[in-house]
């Protein structure tokens, strides 16, 4: 701040469990290109074939290239064209499966993070009681959750 004057009065630390994924090699050949085959229809986000892959940088890149898309679409001009879907993606079938060490349906669960007030955590309790450990009714994982008072 101004002269050095600017004091942190308030803060609060939320760690989100599973919020970053191990990117390993040779994972962007199965992440679509920004260009689709639906006419008008672009793809944007860090999940979308870039270089810097889950990151605020990814989704910047993938904008970027995303409006480059449009724009030379609008110009007439040809673009970088479509990722070519590989065969052994299109052609397996997938089935769904339960997120591994997920405790609960709620946003938490899924590391949505939350700062909490002692009421916030009554009605969490109420709604998503698997987010708290078993044998400690009244504490929930300090990776998840922190209490304001």
């Amino acid at each position: 701040g101004p002269a050095g004057k600017a004091r942190l009065r308030k803060f609060a630390v939320v760690k989100t469990p599973r919020s970053v994924y191990a990117a390993i090699p040779g994972r962007n050949k199965y992440r679509p290109s920004q260009q689709t085959p639906i006419d008008r229809f672009t793809l944007a986000g860090d999940w979308t074939s870039q270089k810097f892959l889950g990151s605020m940088e990814g989704a910047v890149l993938a904008g970027k290239l995303a409006a480059e898309v449009v724009a030379d679409r609008a110009a007439g001009r040809p673009t970088k064209g479509l990722k070519a879907i590989r065969p052994e993606i299109a052609d397996k079938v997938w089935a769904a499966k339960a997120p591994a060490g997920v405790k609960g349906q709620g946003a938490i669960a899924f590391g949505g993070g939350a700062v909490l007030s002692k009421e916030g955590m009554q009605v969490l309790r109420e709604n998503d009681a698997a987010q708290f450990d078993e044998g400690q009714p009244d504490k929930a994982p300090a990776a998840k959750l922190a209490t304001v008072a």
